[in-house]
């Protein structure tokens, strides 16, 4: 994939728009995710740790949203990897 700005931008929005189906296996998901990252890091698209994970948790369905609390309470950073782990 070229490093065009096109496709930096259409990634990202790939990524910002994402969202899990309620019914949809997390792994499937996560592969998703997963994916899109992988290809804005091919983009050489730097993202920080904390917004991977707030995206991820925000893309979740609603049925998720009292493990997203629970995650993200009291915490003082959020890894990625930690998160995904939980789900």
């Amino acid at each position: 994939m070229m490093k065009s700005l096109s496709n930096k931008l259409f990634m990202k929005k790939q990524l910002y728009n994402l969202q899990m189906k309620e019914g949809t296996p997390i792994l499937q998901h996560l592969n998703a995710f997963n994916r899109i990252l992988s290809d804005l890091l091919a983009l050489e698209v730097k993202l920080e740790e904390e917004d991977k994970t707030l995206l991820l948790l925000f893309s979740l369905p609603s049925s998720y949203d009292h493990l997203a609390t629970i995650i993200m309470y009291d915490k003082e950073t959020l890894e990625l990897e930690d998160v995904k782990k939980v789900l």
